[in-house]
């Protein structure tokens, strides 16, 4: 009999229209434009394959030629990414919170949300200090390393977990897995996860849960280098995480109300 932990399958039948959406999801800020020969290497797909994906994806308007040899996305996807901006609005009401935070604890503070079987940070407050953070808002993460996507993923739970690592390409490494499973229990009895170096190098962070009755929408977090936390700073930072969370979820749940 099959188990909890079965892992979800392929949706069978639209394998055209998945080799469809790898290809727009190939597109990033770093690689805005992309050969046919990119497209059809990443995707594994044959060049005449690529151009006919392309010519539907620019019969469709989602993506457009640049005139050298490359595409592009076009102007239209600006639309769903307004959607999708939409969708994550959460951070925006808890702006004032989060510079708050920043100031109480001296380091910078991430709403940090799950999205499918990653994390975004949808809102950061960052410090004047000269080493600062690299996270961006709209940035993604796994969800099993870094103390805020822990957190998400922690309240999703453990079946919910294995399942998502299942879908994962590539697979998180056995050791990982294994020690993010360890810690479940751990963080959401403590109702926080801490992490070093597992995002960034140097990198030290704890993050909190921010509840709308009782479900977790968001993490909260603070991180900053490690050389710069001692154990007094990380216990004073925890506390003030921990406060934060919880005037999060009173402010968002108050708004749902």
């Amino acid at each position: 009999m099959k188990g909890t932990t079965e892992p979800r399958g392929r949706t069978p039948g639209v394998d055209s229209a998945r080799r469809a959406l790898k290809i727009l999801l190939l597109f990033s800020e770093e690689r805005p434009g992309l050969s046919v020969e990119e497209i059809a290497q990443e995707v594994d797909i044959s060049i005449p394959s690529a151009y006919r994906f392309l010519s539907l994806l620019r019969e469709m308007e989602l993506v457009e030629d640049n005139g050298d040899g490359t595409c592009s996305l076009s102007p239209r996807i600006l639309l769903l990414a307004r959607s999708a901006e939409k969708s994550l609005q959460i951070g925006k009401p808890l702006r004032p919170l989060i510079e708050r935070l920043t100031r109480a604890t001296g380091e910078a503070a991430l709403v940090i949300q799950r999205v499918g079987d990653y994390a975004t940070c949808v809102e950061i407050c960052q410090t004047d200090n000269l080493i600062r953070l690299s996270f961006t808002p709209g940035q993604i993460m796994s969800l099993y390393r870094g103390a805020g996507p822990k957190v998400l993923l922690a309240a999703m739970g453990e079946s919910w977990a294995l399942r998502c690592f299942e879908r994962l390409n590539p697979f998180p490494p056995q050791q990982e897995r294994e020690a993010f499973l360890a810690e479940i229990a751990a963080i959401t009895a403590q109702g926080w996860s801490k992490s070093a170096a597992e995002v960034d190098e140097g990198v030290w962070a704890v993050a909190a849960p921010i509840k709308i009755a009782d479900k977790v929408v968001a993490a909260l977090s603070v991180a900053g280098p490690q050389f710069r936390i001692d154990e007094q700073r990380a216990d004073h930072i925890l506390k003030e995480v921990l406060s934060s969370a919880a005037e999060a979820s009173r402010t968002l749940t108050n708004r749902a109300g």
